[in-house]
């Protein structure tokens, strides 16, 4: 086999590798959520796993006074820590096999994170859409 073909070749390899690399490592997960009937139950479910560490979906659109649910399936503890001003003080910690939940009620985009995965990337974000029902208006946002 010549130098060129051996050279084109590894190039394609090279190629391929890094497409792949960069499929995988860039998949973005989102959904839009139609709130389900029912007192007490959750609009959306986001599935917390361990490997690789993430947030299913890490993009999620749901309405405002929708409940979200993060369903921790792994085997170790994760967190769900807001990052922005409106709900940035709040700290939510589920053991494995646990689950937390947060009810929105107030448009915007929530970003969040875990924070004992952060440094390997365990974001996510939720966008609230609609108006707030001034009829509905809680005190407590959990």
């Amino acid at each position: 086999m010549t130098a060129n073909k051996t050279y084109t070749r590894w190039f394609v390899a090279m190629a391929i590798a890094a497409i792949s690399v960069g499929a995988l490592g860039c998949q973005h997960k989102s959904a839009i959520v139609v709130a389900q009937p029912g007192a007490g139950k959750p609009a959306a479910v986001v599935v917390v796993s361990d490997r690789p560490a993430e947030f299913v979906p890490n993009v999620l659109t749901v309405r405002v006074g929708d409940t979200v649910e993060w369903l921790n399936t792994g085997g170790i503890s994760h967190s769900v820590e807001f990052l922005s001003d409106g709900a940035r003080s709040t700290s939510l910690i589920m053991q494995p096999h646990e689950s937390v939940s947060y009810r929105f009620i107030a448009p915007g985009t929530y970003p969040y994170a875990c924070r004992f995965h952060i440094i390997d990337g365990m974001e996510g974000k939720i966008v609230v859409v609609g108006e707030p029902d001034v009829t509905k208006v809680s005190a407590g946002s959990h």
